[in-house]
């Protein structure tokens, strides 16, 4: 599947705007999340210091009493713990290191927590750390002393609180940045291939018929700009070519009218003296009809070339296509000779047309020539209808057809089907491509289709008032 540079850069601006997006969502919660850590561990430190100042002060007795003493301490160490934080989301855990071992102490009033701490916990190194207790976690403050190992924690839903922030976030600004960039990056595409659009639509303005047009200048001293600028000068050397391409044309063309004419007119005086021989007529004969062929691809070409440039005088006014058409026909009906071939007049409205007489009638003289020439056997079926604003000719016949791989050239200059153009019909491969140029000189259309073995179906549609 082919996507639009417009659709590539789009995808490619909304690609770099959401990872920049995602990048910055994700900066910013851990940004937010070791924040927090770090209030937490202050607190956690403060907590420290006022316990150590507490246990040294008050309960190291523990160490070494025994018997009543050492209950009575217990009891007294258990209820200051349960005092000090029985009520609040934190704990503390006191290890003693006694001769009789290590013990433990802890405040009873922990949610979900027991007084014992989780397996490993006191053997780990300073430092701090997050700690599941039961289904809750806190952030832990492990030290070490000399009397033994002191914990203190508080409960820290930070990592949990930020990942909901995290997924309110998402679920809200993902969506919603996702479309603003969409239609931001599509804008900014659009924006940023304004002049290629631009450019893409005069460059297809350009015909050979006006190569003087340019590119739009483009401001900008950028690589565009030099593209615009490359593209300009190729145009104009195009434009030099073919300017003197059509001028050799019409300058050879002009050179050889002359001398063709001159030779057409002798070859017709030598063809009328009365004593010449049977071999010498026939030889005549071919002569001249080479020489006719000759003069009309020179008159052809010189129409062409004069068509190309713009210097051909289109003189429009109004005339009657209905009496054009019955009177090409009825020289189709003479030059059929002996030829089984009929011509139908299916439908003839009667038109006003506001064209070039001359042009138009070339046009129709045209087609119905090439039907005439490649008819041997069947029928050619002409029509002629109207309605308010067009006008629409078509001609049909059922001679040899052309192959349908032939029919997207059938009106460059000189371009013969096997078929359906062979030189010795006559035809000099020119007379489409005038048609062709006549129609689009006044605005029209022409259509072509054809079947091998069946025929070849010719349809001109043209404004009734002139080129529209």
């Amino acid at each position: 599947m082919k996507y639009s540079i417009r659709t590539r850069l789009t995808s490619l601006i909304t690609l770099v705007y959401f990872s920049v997006f995602l990048f910055l969502v994700i900066a910013s919660a851990l940004a937010l999340y070791f924040g927090l850590t770090e209030e937490i561990d202050k607190k956690l430190k403060l907590e420290r210091n006022q316990m150590v100042t507490i246990v040294e002060s008050e309960f190291l007795g523990l160490v070494s009493a025994s018997g009543v003493n050492h209950d009575s301490l217990r009891k007294e160490v258990l209820g200051e713990l349960g005092e000090l934080y029985g009520y609040k989301d934190q704990f503390v855990i006191l290890s003693l290191d006694t001769p009789d071992g290590p013990q433990v102490f802890s405040n009873g009033g922990i949610r979900e927590v027991r007084p014992l701490p989780p397996e490993g916990l006191l053997a780990r190194d300073e430092g701090f750390y997050n700690q599941l207790f039961g289904t809750r976690f806190y952030r832990t403050f492990v030290t070490k002393h000399d009397w033994g190992t002191l914990v203190v924690a508080i409960e820290g839903q930070t990592f949990f609180e930020i990942a909901d922030e995290l997924k309110d976030i998402l679920l809200v600004g993902l969506p919603l940045t996702l479309i603003l960039v969409l239609l931001g990056g599509r804008f900014l595409a659009g924006l940023a291939m304004r002049p290629v659009v631009e450019s893409a639509e005069a460059t297809e303005k350009i015909t050979l018929t006006n190569l003087s047009e340019r590119l739009p200048e483009y401001a900008g001293e950028d690589e565009f700009g030099k593209l615009v600028a490359t593209l300009n000068g190729m145009i104009a050397r195009l434009e030099h070519g073919v300017n003197r391409v059509q001028q050799f044309t019409q300058d050879a063309a002009h050179e050889l009218r002359t001398p063709l004419t001159s030779l057409r007119g002798e070859l017709e005086l030598a063809y009328q003296e009365k004593d010449l021989s049977a071999g010498v007529q026939a030889a005549l004969q071919k002569a001249l009809d080479k020489a006719i062929l000759m003069s009309r691809i020179v008159e052809n070409l010189m129409l062409l070339a004069q068509s190309d440039t713009g210097n051909y005088p289109i003189e429009k006014g109004t005339f009657r296509l209905d009496v054009l058409v019955k009177d090409a026909i009825y020289d189709m009906e003479s030059l059929i000779d002996e030829r089984p071939v009929a011509v139908r007049l299916l439908h003839c409205d009667e038109v006003e047309l506001a064209a070039d007489h001359q042009l138009i009638q070339r046009l129709v003289l045209n087609l119905c020539d090439n039907a005439v020439r490649f008819t041997r056997h069947g029928t050619i079926s002409v029509a002629l209808k109207a309605d308010r604003v067009f006008v629409e000719f078509s001609i049909a016949d059922t001679g040899p057809g052309i192959p349908q791989e032939n029919l997207p050239h059938i009106f460059d200059r000189f371009y013969r089907a096997d078929r359906a153009r062979a030189r010795p019909s006559g035809g000099t491969g020119l007379g489409l491509s005038i048609c062709k140029w006549i129609v689009d000189a006044h605005g029209g259309e022409i259509q072509l289709s054809s079947e091998l073995s069946k025929g070849t179906s010719v349809t001109v549609r043209l404004p009734l008032q002139g080129t529209r």
